[in-house]
């Protein structure tokens, strides 16, 4: 293709086919240290200036059937206003194969900084609203969970509201950590899975809300 995206292919030679993430949240949660660690890189990042580009490469299967995705993550710095964030992602929906949200999931942010998950959960519901990825596969990480303060899975999915968000919608919320990798592997295999059997203009099959691994 003729911007260079990287490819996701099957084992068996099904002819490549560019996949791209767009990797969103709220400053602080872990986006750039998730992507970081899913590219096998350092999970201590800077805070996010501009648009950062970087391909990781996702496997997933039983050896010898093993899918295998390389996929470009997106992460762009905003600063931590609503409506900066709402319009900041927009430009890249379009290209985005797949959502990636990545959530600070800990007691601390629920104490100390409320008004953080309220507006996250508002941009989360509008990035969904918007059209251009109503058909595409949203990625949920509830991060921190190496954290003692880590939120269970049923106070995430009660806390940002996601089964009304997410309705009818393809997703998955999977808790993990950028630190320790925990729960990553599980995530981009669920990923992977459902990039190579996304195609254009088909319907989402609104089955995310009873998957959900801890």
């Amino acid at each position: 293709p003729a911007r260079g995206l990287p490819l996701c292919t099957r084992a068996m030679g099904q002819a490549p086919t560019p996949k791209q993430a767009l990797v969103i949240g709220w400053n602080g949660a872990g986006k750039t240290a998730i992507a970081q660690r899913l590219r096998g890189q350092s999970s201590e990042p800077l805070p996010t200036n501009g648009v950062l580009r970087g391909v990781a490469t996702l496997r997933c299967g039983p050896q010898g059937e093993e899918v295998e995705c390389a996929l470009e993550l997106v992460d762009v710095g905003i600063e931590p206003k609503l409506e900066s964030k709402t319009f900041g992602y927009q430009p890249f929906l379009s290209d985005a194969d797949a959502i990636i949200v990545v959530f600070d999931a800990t007691r601390t942010a629920q104490r100390f900084r409320p008004e953080e998950i309220v507006k996250s959960k508002e941009l989360v519901r509008r990035i969904a609203d918007e059209p251009e990825v109503r058909d595409k596969p949203f990625l949920v990480l509830a991060n921190k969970c190496d954290r003692e303060d880590a939120l269970d899975i049923k106070e995430v999915m009660e806390l940002w509201d996601l089964d009304a968000i997410f309705k009818g919608r393809t997703w998955q919320l999977q808790r993990c950590s950028a630190v320790s990798a925990e729960g990553l592997r599980a995530a981009t295999a669920w990923l992977v899975i459902k990039l190579l059997e996304t195609k254009p203009g088909a319907e989402s099959s609104g089955s995310g809300g009873g998957s959900v691994f801890r």
